[in-house]
């Protein structure tokens, strides 16, 4: 099998589930045989923790779209010389799009990771071959978008099940000051809008009046941090509510929890929740986006692995959480299907001989296509 040279794009500046699925590509490819080169933003985590991981790293300013930055990536990439760009966000792809225009390189494959509206197909069509969708919520949007139907792949995200399995619960309810009496619904994901937490609030708010030992713990840090500690303070939740920012240990956590709840009223996917499956945490979500491919259960002969409610409300959100709390076998019941249902389709393996199918599927395409005269 033919060893690939393939560059990964990424600008982002923190570390989310995006830089993650990158991260677990990239040393995936490698510990396949294929070269990896790694063009990131100056002074962001991904190139900084890529260049710990052994890889070749070339940075640039920004967003890339800089005229500085676009002829520092072209350059790097001329010299390069890869068979793959994949590029990793949004703003990766027009800068390194923009930057391959003229450049002999057979396949630029772009990541959709987020089920938001497409705001401009022409960008897909003009600078990419493939688009890699992380579920197929994404990919409905994609096509309501305009984009055409044999540009798009659906390779589900994945994670790494050693990682999770190095939890600890102990170590994890201690780093949280837990008393052995009280329940932790915890949730792993960033502060921002469509991740629903104040849906979550006004759940917690009904959650409490039958269960006053319970308390939440929010991993992950975003632009609405300040305006969901004063929300909680306005809604009587604060001191139950914990702002745990972005963490490290999040297996711990996970561990420590005894529900895992996902609040979204959009979701591409969220590998959170695979993390929680493979733990084996109840799990209450809400029907959005990619969540209920994640989850199953939706079909009517399969049985149900969590409790999935109608995104934005909140009342049947709490009503899950209760039964959820009040349900110990068929929590167990459900968490084993979840467990092995994740380690059926959401690994890192998985995902990276899914992204290579699509790698050299673009490159036999490309190599059968009439060369122009």
């Amino acid at each position: 099998m033919e060893q690939l040279r393939v560059a990964v794009v990424s600008t982002e500046r923190g570390w989310h589930g995006g830089e993650q699925q990158a991260s677990l590509l990239v040393r995936g490819l490698r510990s396949r045989g294929h070269r990896c080169f790694v063009l990131a933003r100056r002074g962001g985590t991904f190139a900084r923790r890529m260049a710990d991981d052994g890889f070749p790293v070339f940075t640039f300013s920004g967003n890339g779209r800089s005229p500085m930055a676009l002829v520092r990536i072209r350059r790097e990439l001329g010299r390069i010389n890869p068979q793959v760009v994949h590029v990793n966000d949004g703003h990766a792809l027009t800068s390194a799009g923009l930057a391959c225009l003229g450049l002999r390189v057979p396949a630029r494959i772009a990541s959709r990771r987020v089920d938001f509206p497409v705001r401009s197909a022409v960008r897909f069509h003009w600078l990419c071959d493939r688009i890699i969708c992380i579920s197929q919520a994404v990919a409905r949007v994609c096509r309501q978008g305009k984009i055409a139907q044999e540009r798009i792949a659906v390779v589900h995200s994945g994670v790494d099940p050693q990682r999770v399995a190095s939890g600890d619960r102990v170590r994890g309810r201690a780093s949280l000051g837990l008393r052995e009496d009280q329940q932790l619904l915890l949730t792993v994901a960033t502060l921002t809008d469509h991740k629903g937490h104040r849906f979550l609030f006004e759940a917690m708010r009904d959650v409490l009046k039958h269960r006053s030992e319970v308390c939440l713990a929010l991993a992950g840090d975003g632009d609405l941090t300040e305006w969901l500690k004063e929300h909680a303070r306005q809604m009587g939740i604060r001191d139950r509510v914990q702002f745990l920012g972005y963490r490290h240990d999040v297996p711990d956590l996970l561990m420590a929890a005894d529900l895992f709840v996902l609040p979204s009223h959009m979701e591409g996917l969220c590998t959170s929740l695979i993390d929680a499956m493979l733990a084996e945490r109840p799990i209450v979500a809400t029907a959005a986006g990619g969540i209920p491919e994640v989850l199953g259960g939706v079909e009517p002969a399969e049985e149900p692995s969590a409790w999935l409610v109608p995104p934005r409300d909140p009342a049947k959100l709490a009503a899950a959480i209760l039964e959820a709390l009040d349900s110990p076998k068929l929590c167990a019941a459900r968490n084993q299907r979840a467990r092995h249902r994740a380690q059926r389709l959401f690994t890192a393996e998985r995902m990276v001989e899914g992204t290579l199918a699509v790698y050299r599927d673009v490159l036999r395409q490309k190599a059968a296509a009439p060369k122009a005269v």
